[in-house]
């Protein structure tokens, strides 16, 4: 099937005049998944990291689960099996690269193609697995991206994008999203990406702008307070000096500002991903807020570190909630009709040997 070009398929759904605005609801709560995740935090230290693999289907079938889009749940259905195995690939690699590289270092040269050329076919495997484990109503996503696109959006743009001292990085992003969702389906439906590359741009300008910013005034202060001190001061002196109350006020306006910058970047990202979304007649709507997700993050932070990190299940979730909430999907029909005339979209052999060889790596 063609990247750049699919044919939608026809689907027994109403006219557009019947649509309506469906939102996502996300029901997990913190105390539930702080169960999950110490439980699957002590076994994965017990068993010396063997046990992530189900710790991963576990966290992620509780959250699928409890994901919910006009009265029915997600389902994945990874199985514990194929994400170990990914991760015993993956270990075994670094084995063997470290072991080389040891007593021959400049065989690290000869691991550079194989990196490059190999990152996206691991982006493009895990994308094709992720989705093929996941279904909604009964029917199952798919991913018909080529390898050809991966290596374009994942190894060609950014070296594109960093020879321009990533004036097209904003392109380089959009790529990247447009490679992952226009190459989904749900069933046998290809899904459109629409966003152009405008938001990607002023998203990625503005919020490189703003971090550098950051890091200028924060550095530049900093060696202020520094070269103010006599020569051959004492540097017990010159760090009491970084601890007073105006260095702290530093620190502490740093990391506000490095917040409410990561809020602006997530809010434009996903607003423009999620927003450019279209299945069918259908399509998604993402209405994140800067404010809102600024708090969010802050919060999430101060009460991680208040606790030691015990809080970050609590933290998960709240974000979760506040992501998920803020999609919904503008509907031309019913959605049981849409998905009853679609069917799985999958090859029954293929599917079997699919599964057989099925190995997920993380991503």
């Amino acid at each position: 099937m063609n990247e750049s070009s699919r044919e939608t398929i026809s689907s027994p759904v109403a006219s557009p005049a019947l649509a309506r605005s469906i939102p996502f609801e996300f029901h997990a709560k913190g105390g539930e998944y702080f169960r999950i995740w110490i439980v699957n935090l002590l076994l994965t230290i017990v068993t010396l990291g063997i046990y992530s693999a189900w710790a991963k289907v576990r966290r992620l079938r509780y959250f699928y689960g409890n994901t919910r889009l006009d009265g029915a749940a997600f389902d994945y259905h990874g199985r514990p099996i194929a994400i170990f195995k990914g991760r015993l690939v993956a270990v075994g690699a670094y084995g063997a690269f470290y072991g080389l590289t040891h007593f021959f270092p400049f065989a690290a040269i000869g691991f550079l193609p194989l990196f490059l050329f190999g990152v996206p076919w691991i982006i493009m495997e895990s994308r094709r697995f992720q989705m093929r484990m996941t279904s909604y109503r009964g029917i199952r996503f798919g991913f018909d991206g080529h390898y050809r696109g991966a290596l374009k959006a994942y190894i060609g743009w950014p070296i594109v994008a960093a020879f321009t001292l990533y004036l097209l990085g904003g392109r380089m992003v959009w790529e990247q999203v447009r490679y992952l969702l226009a190459n989904s389906r749900y069933g046998s439906e290809p899904a459109r990406f629409t966003t152009g590359r405008g938001p990607f741009h002023v998203m990625f300008l503005v919020s490189t702008a703003l971090f550098l910013s950051i890091v200028v005034v924060a550095f530049g202060t900093i060696g202020w307070f520094v070269t103010v001190a006599e020569p051959g001061e004492d540097p017990e002196k010159i760090a009491a000096t970084l601890t007073t109350p105006t260095a702290l006020g530093l620190y502490v306006a740093v990391i506000l500002a490095y917040t409410a910058t990561l809020a602006y970047y997530q809010k434009s990202f996903l607003n423009a991903s999620f927003g450019g979304l279209e299945l069918g007649p259908h399509r998604v709507e993402s209405r994140l807020e800067t404010g809102p997700l600024f708090v969010l993050y802050l919060t999430n932070f101060i009460l991680i570190v208040l606790t030691l990190g015990l809080y970050a299940p609590w933290a998960k979730v709240r974000q979760m909630k506040y992501q998920m909430e803020s999609l919904r999907v503008v509907a031309a029909g019913d959605l049981d009709a849409f998905a009853a005339g679609l069917g799985d979209g999958t090859d029954a052999i293929g599917e079997e040997i699919g599964d057989f060889f099925d190995i997920d790596f993380g991503l």
